[in-house]
This record gives structure tokens, C-alpha cells and sequence, in this order.
């Protein structure tokens, strides 16, 4: 009897997946592309589970989130959707979807409660768009979410809790808004947090009097391209967990070697990009990367001396090639000796460059 049962709940089981198997294949195949037909009049693609839509010509209106409700990724390109209202997502029973990218639509504003019921979202991507604020509490309970992409937009700021509940969050792409500053605490409580993009941010200030960033699950910081012209101990002190640590194309003349020594994890460090100064103290910090094989080469993008000129140009892996004597100071004459590169032995002193040392 009860090996009879067994065999008829399977075979129910089996009618059932068979059902819905047929439902949602129908509904991809003869609905879905009939009715979005009518919405938009250029690419469409309807996948298994997935459904993009690409249109440059017609906008998506707040009813065809009603046949995408069986869906598992919803990818949106070149719309127009201005804005996310409240319960756009769950009032369409979007609830199922895991993968969400909405790109180049024109989005500025995501309104309190636009994303709920997305309880089961895992990667949020709104990237090339023109969201200019995050307000505290837009991703409350999407506690599920681990990837989250908003590069490309306006963003000028950001509060200690505008990432409230994102405890599952593993990557936070920020790269190329308007970011001046970021509270220290913006990330603190977000448990699971590995990566954070800050590059191409032109305005945004790095303090070196306080912490840039509090959170010591942090592994990967990327502040390239920010105008960073000095960083300190305490700028890092509260990301001592970090492995992946990038400063390319930035301002800097120097980088202080207590910076490395407190971040004992680190693999990597990029320097490239950067008018840096050769002397004693930049020497310590190539030595440091040699010594643990910190990698520093990005491709064919290398760490070069920009002063004094005698160097510029030069990969900093010339600083082992010239000695520090008494007082830090950095002596080139063996170093002259033996390339006869030079017609003058060079003495210079270490020491922070002022900007008018700084060459133009």
C-alpha cells in the first residue's frame, strides 16, 4: 500500500513539473513574444527563464511587467523609465526574479518601497543611468543580494545608511558617478562586503586624517582615478583585511610605507598612473613589494618614476640600482658609474613634496 502511494505521488509530481514546464514554455514562445510585439518594436529575446528587452524607439510601460511574472532574470535596455514607484516590482508579481539589469533608461530616481518583494533578487545591475541619489532604506529587505552595479550614473553622495539591510552583499560597483564623499560607515553593516568600486570618481575626498572606510571584510578597493594626490595610515586603518589595494592614475608623489606594513594581506597594489618621486622612501615601498611579491603590474601598465628627471620615465624597479646612504639620502653616483647615464652625481633628500616642486 504504501509502495503504491509512493509510485502516485511521484507520477502527480511528474505531471505537474511536466505542466509547468509547458505552461512557461508556451507563454515564452506564443504569448510573450506576441504581446511584447505590440510594446516594442525592436530586439526582444525570450530564453529560458530570461527575458531581455532592447528597444531604442518605444518606452516599457507598467504593464508589461505583468507577462514577465515567470521569469528568473529581467534585463532592460534603452527604455525610457525616468523612475521606479512604490511596488513597481511586487504589485506585477515580480517576486521570483533573481537577476535584474535595467541599462542606458534613463532612471533617476528609485523611490522608497520601488523594490519590494524582491526578496529573491541576488544581482541588482542599474548601470548607465541617472541615479543621482540613494535614499536610506531603498534596498531594506533584499537581504539576498549579493552583487549590486551602479556605475555609470550621478551619484553624489552617500549616507552611513544607504545600504541598510544588504547583509548577503558581496560586490558594490560605484565606479565612474559623482561621489564626493562617503561616510566611513557606509559599508559597516554589510557583514559579507568584499569588493568595493570607487575608481573614475573625479571629486571624491580621501581623507588622511580618518578612516576612508570602515569595514574589515573588506579585500578589494579599487579609488583609481580620483584625484588622490596623498594617502596615510589612517586613511586605510580599518581595512586591514585588504588584498587588492588600487591608487593607479591618481596624483600621488609617494606612498608612505607604514601603509603597507599595516596591511599585511595585501597581493596587490597599483601604482601606475602616477607622477611619482623616486627617492628613499618609494624605494622602501619597492622593496616591500619585492620582498612578498606584491603584484604591481597591471598587463603592460607599470609603476614609473616621474622625478627627479634623470629617472622619468624610468619603471621604479630602478631604485635598485641607487643607494640610500646616511639620512636618506638617495645617492646616484654608483649608479652613474656603472650606466654612465649621467654626467652629475645626484643627491635629493626624502621628503614630501610640496606642490611647487611638483613639475608641470
Amino acid at each position: 500500500m504504501k509502495s503504491r502511494l509512493t509510485v502516485v505521488l511521484v507520477s502527480l509530481l511528474l505531471v505537474v513539473l511536466l505542466l509547468e514546464t509547458t505552461v512557461i514554455v508556451w507563454l515564452c514562445v506564443v504569448i510573450l513574444p506576441t504581446r511584447m510585439a505590440e510594446l516594442f518594436s525592436n530586439e526582444r529575446r525570450c530564453d529560458a527563464g530570461r527575458y531581455n528587452v532592447d528597444s531604442t524607439d518605444s518606452s516599457i510601460t507598467k504593464t508589461s511587467f505583468n507577462f514577465l511574472k515567470y521569469f528568473r532574470q529581467l534585463t532592460i535596455s534603452s527604455q525610457y523609465i525616468p523612475s521606479f514607484g512604490n511596488d513597481t516590482f511586487l504589485s506585477e508579481g515580480l517576486t521570483e526574479l533573481e537577476e535584474i539589469s535595467v541599462e542606458l533608461s534613463h532612471l533617476r530616481t528609485i523611490e522608497l518601497g520601488a523594490l519590494n518583494g524582491l526578496t529573491n533578487l541576488k544581482k541588482l545591475e542599474l548601470f548607465n543611468n541617472e541615479i543621482s541619489e540613494i535614499l536610506p532604506g531603498t534596498f531594506e529587505k533584499m537581504r539576498r543580494l549579493q552583487n549590486l552595479n551602479l556605475r555609470n550614473n550621478s551619484i553624489g553622495s552617500l549616507k552611513f545608511d544607504a545600504f541598510s539591510g544588504l547583509i548577503s552583499l558581496v560586490e558594490l560597483d560605484l565606479r565612474n558617478n559623482k561621489l564626493q564623499y562617503v561616510h566611513p560607515d557606509t559599508f559597516l553593516s554589510l557583514p559579507k562586503l568584499k569588493t568595493v568600486h570607487l575608481y573614475d570618481n573625479l571629486g571624491l575626498q580621501i581623507p588622511t586624517d580618518r578612516n576612508l572606510i570602515n569595514l574589515n571584510s573588506l579585500s578589494h578597493l579599487s579609488i583609481g582615478y580620483c584625484n588622490v594626490s596623498s594617502v596615510s595610515v589612517e586613511t586605510f586603518a580599518n581595512v586591514s583585511a585588504l588584498e587588492w589595494l588600487d591608487l593607479s592614475h591618481n596624483k600621488l608623489r609617494t606612498v608612505d610605507i607604514n601603509i603597507l606594513t599595516a596591511l599585511p594581506n595585501l597581493s596587490t597594489l597599483y601604482l601606475y598612473g602616477n607622477p611619482l618621486h623616486c627617492d628613499c622612501q618609494l624605494k622602501e615601498v619597492w622593496r616591500w613589494c619585492k620582498d612578498r611579491n606584491i603584484r604591481t603590474v597591471h598587463g603592460e601598465l607599470a609603476v614609473k618614476c616621474d622625478t627627479p628627471s634623470e629617472m622619468k620615465g624610468m619603471g621604479w624597479e630602478v631604485l635598485e640600482k641607487v643607494q640610500c646612504l646616511q639620512d636618506n639620502i638617495l645617492d646616484y653616483e654608483n649608479y652613474n658609474k656603472t650606466n654612465n647615464n649621467y654626467t652629475t652625481i645626484l643627491e635629493t633628500h626624502t621628503k614630501p613634496f610640496r606642490d611647487e616642486d611638483m613639475e608641470i
